[in-house]
């Protein structure tokens, strides 16, 4: 049994990506592989070298170099022992996306191993909160949730999340198979509500017991079925025989395993669970705070370019910034200072960097990192509704809101520069006084001039829990090559597989957990159809 929860050819840099951080780093990783490189609550970190491939530094958004534990690094090290296993299908990650392949192929007969480098099963779908975004299930009729549109007009939703930066295909592929999804799920004993809170879509339901009992159900049936899951355990290979997938080779401690299979599946998850792999993904994001699980380090990618995938990094982040330098839990009731509508955001420089009316915190993405910047700030002034003053006083003697009579003083206390705010906060006002907002297009009803004491400056965090943008797959999961033909053998799921779904922002919550129980088991579907299973 496996300790389930318990420590147990990217074509081109555009200007947008090279302000997003990526610049001639995405056109390198794209292109060639790294050889010769050596939620609900924080995850906990990765066990340490000894070959599994594991690091010890945890997501914390700590500046300090870190030495890059590519999978290359990791094949480097000799290992002692040779094992080899024969299987029919091999996954690599524990994820809902891999487990999810895992109990579909197993379900049907198949032999199956599933990888997990991680001392902990599930990845980031393990630590989040378990939102599952689709139309038509059963579960959404049976609540009375039925006001969720039709597949293709949730599959435009995702397309026009993405600024048009997706492919209709997969976006139709989430969402036609995404009620499916999620009945599947509940006949394996997961359970769903609507997503609380107002004006909430009824197509955004919520896991009863997080994205955790998701996985943990998915475990269950899968070791029932006869699945092995072997933890602590790095892929560092995709093993190819005249241009098909045909295992995988992986480290587990000193042993090193060639495990041959009809099909691969990757589900490995992101790559911002560690500064140094989003130094090479996502470099705009280095420094940050993350969610994720400090296992997800871009070892999918890696794996794919050996077989010859396509991969279109678009250096793309879930961003869901916090209260706090240190920041406090997103369940903190503090939390709901991350989005105050009239005030203004500030860069540590003292300068403004966004349009405070934007709703999703996932569209401050692209202003954080355009601006450089990795501490953010929002002044404000004592004009506020009393649910929100009550909150901001509650934060000051908490320590992560400061306050002053002045907007100097305010400058001082905050550790800002007084100059470029005392003139960013003089230029915000003269914006509301003429009613249009030319620097950010705030909505004019957000506009409100700072000018009632005592003056607020909220402490804010960037932190990320999903990376976007690495292989394209086919609408059978397949991974693509660079002349977008599938390699055969090899599939790809979830997070590893979401290019062509998200672009620099998240969709909607939900959409992940989502697209990664659709395509995991799509992904089994067809690589055993592929080998004649």
């Amino acid at each position: 049994m496996t300790k389930q929860g318990h420590t147990i050819a990217s074509a081109g840099v555009s200007r947008r990506s090279f302000l997003m951080g990526l610049g001639a780093t995405a056109a390198v990783v794209a292109g060639s592989g790294l050889a010769g490189c050596a939620p609900q609550t924080t995850a906990a970190p990765a066990s340490t070298g000894d070959g599994s491939g594991s690091t010890d530094a945890a997501g914390s958004g700590a500046t300090g170099a870190q030495k890059a534990d590519t999978i290359q690094a990791a094949a480097e090290t000799p290992a002692e022992k040779q094992e080899t296993k024969e299987v029919d299908f091999v996954v690599v990650g524990s994820g809902v996306a891999g487990m999810s392949a895992a109990v579909e192929a197993s379900r049907a007969g198949a032999t199956v191993v599933v990888l997990e480098k991680h001392t902990i099963t599930g990845g980031d779908s393990s630590i989040c909160s378990g939102n599952f975004y689709c139309c038509g299930a059963k579960k959404q009729d049976e609540l009375g949730y039925t006001d969720y549109g039709t597949p293709e007009e949730v599959a435009q939703f995702f397309f026009d999340q993405s600024d048009g930066d997706a492919n209709m295909d997969i976006c139709r592929l989430v969402a036609e198979n995404g009620g499916a999804a999620m009945d599947w799920l509940v006949e394996l004993g997961c359970d769903f509500d609507k997503k609380p809170g107002d004006n909430v879509s009824d197509r955004s339901m919520l896991s009863t017991t997080s994205g955790k009992g998701i996985v943990d159900n998915l475990i269950a049936e899968a070791e029932k079925n006869g699945v092995e899951i072997m933890m602590e355990t790095r892929a560092i290979e995709v093993l190819m025989d005249g241009g098909k997938a045909a295992g995988v080779k992986a480290r587990q401690g000193k042993t090193e395993y060639t495990i041959n299979a009809k099909a691969v599946m990757l589900a490995s998850g992101g790559f911002d669970g560690q500064d140094w792999a989003k130094e090479l993904y996502a470099p705009g994001a280095v420094g940050w705070h993350t969610f994720s699980s400090p296992s997800n380090t871009g070892d999918g990618i890696e794996l794919a370019k050996q077989a010859g995938a396509m991969t279109l990094l678009k250096g793309g982040l879930s961003q869901i910034h916090l209260v706090g330098r240190e920041p406090l839990p997103l369940n903190d009731e503090l939390s709901a200072l991350r989005m105050v509508n009239t005030g203004v955001f500030v860069t540590d420089l003292g300068y403004r960097c966004a349009n405070e009316s934007m709703t999703s915190q996932f569209d401050y993405f692209t202003p954080f990192v355009e601006s450089g910047r990795k501490e953010f700030t929002i002044i404000c002034d004592s004009q506020q509704p009393e649910k929100r003053l009550e909150l901001i006083k509650k934060g000051v003697e908490k320590g992560v809101v400061d306050t002053a009579d002045t907007i100097e003083a305010l400058a001082e206390a905050a550790g800002l520069p007084s100059y470029p705010l005392t003139k960013t906060i003089e230029k915000y006002n003269a914006l509301c006084e003429a009613g249009e907002d030319t620097d950010f297009h705030k909505k004019p009803e957000d506009l409100q001039a700072i000018t009632q004491a005592p003056f607020y400056a909220i402490q804010i965090t960037p932190n990320t829990n999903d990376s976007f943008g690495q292989l394209a797959i086919s609408t059978k999961a397949e991974v693509l090559d660079a002349n977008r033909q599938p390699v055969p053998g090899l599939y790809a799921g979830g997070t590893l597989g979401n290019a062509e779904l998200f672009y620099m922002r998240y969709a909607v919550s939900g959409s992940s957990m989502c697209m990664g129980t659709v395509t995991g088991r799509i992904a089994a579907q067809s690589a055993m159809e592929y080998y004649g299973a």
